[in-house]
């Protein structure tokens, strides 16, 4: 028993640092916790309209009640932004673009289960004045205000430019920034003089980034999501984080427990992960062995003390 506590006692030690940051680096924000991240775009009325991008509103409503009935929590990214502690099981709704549905149908059915959600607006479509598909800086002054939905950026008007953040044949760095960080700082300009909030989430067009906007991004937005499948993993930070697409064919029912297999597959199969299970396996072999012995020398006293009656 002395050795198996020995190894349990070697194990955390071995731990803790792997859930630390090494001396001089940024601290991760949330060491050791997972956060799965939903992606949506429009919510629409009609199932004829739904597609890869589109969910019905019903559909939402179902995805609501099983995150609601298996115990999730919505949080917002600037709750993580601030480091406010994470529930028992968070999870964080995305919808990018602004379609003007937003507030008609997704805000009624948050206040119906009073979840969270942040909307990442292409700047150029709220200015467009389309009410009817995008959603109007008043009208995301009235989904900031409902105290549910934060308003985030998704470029200013690169979303529908070839290579989006990504650098175009023959750019050089200058012309890259003057193109692109001109752009990022409009969006972000947008959101803080017309929502009076600062604009803390960035959701990159089309999942494409560019080292030559990383450093900008990391000034300027406290967290940033991509279209890579998975669940994000908040020990290294806020940014560059993955997303689960939820769509007709691939409800939340389905998609998010593959997905958390999978993520605790690939943990397992990480250097610390490794250890870990290394280390189990010879705490459990220690103890098979302890118990194995036990059993043995208990035998022996019995068989021992059978003899001594008989004589």
């Amino acid at each position: 028993m002395r050795r198996l506590c020995a190894i349990a006692l070697f194990v955390l030690c071995l731990l803790s640092p792997l859930s630390g940051c090494a001396p001089g680096a940024d601290a991760p924000a949330y060491p050791g916790k997972s956060l799965p991240i939903l992606m949506f775009h429009d919510v629409v009325e009609d199932e004829a309209d739904a597609n890869e991008w589109a969910i019905t509103a019903d559909q939402f409503r179902e995805t609501l009640r099983w995150l609601d009935g298996h115990g999730y929590t919505t949080v917002l990214p600037r709750e993580l932004a601030k480091g406010d502690p994470l529930p028992d099981k968070p999870v964080l709704l995305t919808f990018d673009d602004g379609y003007e549905h937003m507030l008609s149908l997704v805000l009624p059915i948050l206040r119906e289960y009073g979840a969270k959600a942040v909307v990442s607006v292409v700047g150029a479509y709220v200015e467009d004045k389309q009410p009817l598909l995008f959603l109007t800086w008043e009208k995301c002054r009235e989904l900031e205000a409902s105290g549910l939905v934060e308003i985030g950026s998704h470029t200013y008007d690169l979303h529908d430019q070839d290579n989006c953040l990504g650098r175009l044949p023959g750019e050089d760095e200058a012309a890259y920034q003057a193109r692109v960080l001109t752009d990022l700082q409009t969006s972000i300009d947008g959101i803080e003089t017309n929502l009076g909030t600062e604009a803390l989430f960035f959701a990159y067009p089309n999942g494409s980034g560019d080292p030559w906007a990383a450093d900008f991004l990391k000034e300027h937005f406290a967290m940033t999501v991509t279209t890579e499948y998975g669940v994000a993993d908040l020990s290294g930070g806020l940014y560059d984080l993955p997303r689960i697409n939820i769509s007709p064919d691939e409800p939340v029912a389905r998609v998010l427990p593959r997905a958390l297999t999978s993520h605790w597959i690939k943990g397992l199969l990480t250097p610390p992960g490794l250890i870990v299970v290394i280390l189990l396996a010879a705490a459990a072999a220690v103890l098979v062995t302890a118990t194995c012995r036990a059993a043995q020398s208990r035998n022996r006293k019995k068989s021992a003390q059978q003899d001594k009656n008989r004589s």
